[in-house]
């Protein structure tokens, strides 16, 4: 039985994430790591050893939408921005309850410029590390061709950790200077052969991002949730569909331990086509995606794009 090569990899904290906005660079994180969580996500790798990726990112929006999902009238922004990220995955050489074992870790870069009312700034610097500190996969179906039909669930706790610049004067901050701590579980399901093509896959990944308070500013973000899913079709070497997610915050944010006024929370959702292809003299595979907001809560609405190239090292 053949799987996803590395792109468990890569799995968001999303542009809006990565790049909070915010006067004193608050903002949430969603999501895993730079570059998504899409199609394919509850599968790792069957062998044992290294897998590494790179990811390549912009975002850009100009609307920022309020507490009641309307463009804000009080508030005029726009953003440019962009990211590069590293990721590694290692593979255990054992086995947990007939499900497989991996590590992982992303590090990244970010730039862009931010309009925020009457003020401007650009910014760069060093994200957040984020990690699968343990990820847990089985395979529940009972495949006897080449590729896993049927059923596969990831279980998996990954953490934020606040190694990225900060600087909480500025708009826009790479780094958040606050831990978070996120439980999270995938699901993928992949049907026989049908007419268009090898088979069609249904993927969802939750995440819940509990956040620490940050010590600087001794500001609590609310839990948020975030679901991630993918519809997409196999046809040989090719996997391509639509991917999407929605992301809301459970709790008001706190400052001082005191509840920030009208509560501040975050929501977003955005779809968008996906595209992979897989290399096999390579042992990598390579990844298209974009991704249009289609509700925005606190936040200002982005689009974003990315390309990730994953590959085996074993």
């Amino acid at each position: 039985m053949k799987r996803a090569i590395c792109r468990v990899v890569v799995g968001l904290v999303a542009f809006a994430a990565l790049v909070p906005l915010g006067f004193a660079a608050e903002g949430p994180a969603y999501g895993g790591p730079v570059g998504g969580s899409d199609i394919e996500n509850a599968y790792l790798p069957a062998e044992t050893g290294f897998y590494g990726a790179v990811v390549g990112g912009y975002a850009n929006g100009s609307q920022y939408y309020d507490n009641n999902h309307h463009r804000s009238s009080t508030i005029s922004a726009a953003n440019s921005s962009g990211v590069a990220a590293v990721g590694a995955l290692y593979i255990y050489p054992f086995k947990l309850f007939g499900g497989t074992l991996g590590t992982s870790v992303q590090g990244s870069l970010a730039t862009g410029h931010i309009e925020l009312n009457n003020r401007s700034d650009t910014y760069d610097g060093t994200g957040d590390i984020y990690s699968d500190l343990l990820v847990w996969s089985r395979y529940l179906g009972n495949s006897t061709g080449s590729a896993p039909t049927g059923l596969t669930v990831k279980l998996a706790y990954s953490m934020i950790f606040p190694t990225g610049h900060y600087d909480q004067n500025a708009i826009v901050s790479t780094g958040r200077n606050t831990i978070y701590y996120i439980p999270n579980a995938a699901f993928s399901y992949l049907t026989g052969p049908n007419v268009f093509g090898d088979g069609t896959e249904f993927s969802l990944h939750v995440f819940l991002d509990i956040a620490a308070t940050n010590s600087a500013t001794k500001y609590h973000n609310g839990p948020v949730i975030d679901f991630d899913y993918a519809i997409s079709e196999k046809l040989g070497l090719w996997q391509f569909g639509l991917a999407g997610y929605y992301a809301t915050q459970l709790s008001d944010d706190h400052q001082n331990g005191q509840a920030v006024p009208g509560g501040n929370r975050f929501a977003s959702a955005g779809i968008g086509p996906v595209l992979s292809y897989t290399i096999p003299q390579w042992k990598s595979n390579i990844k298209l995606k974009a991704s249009i907001p289609i509700y925005t809560r606190n936040s200002l609405a982005q689009n974003v794009v990315y390309l990730i190239f994953s590959k085996a090292f074993n």
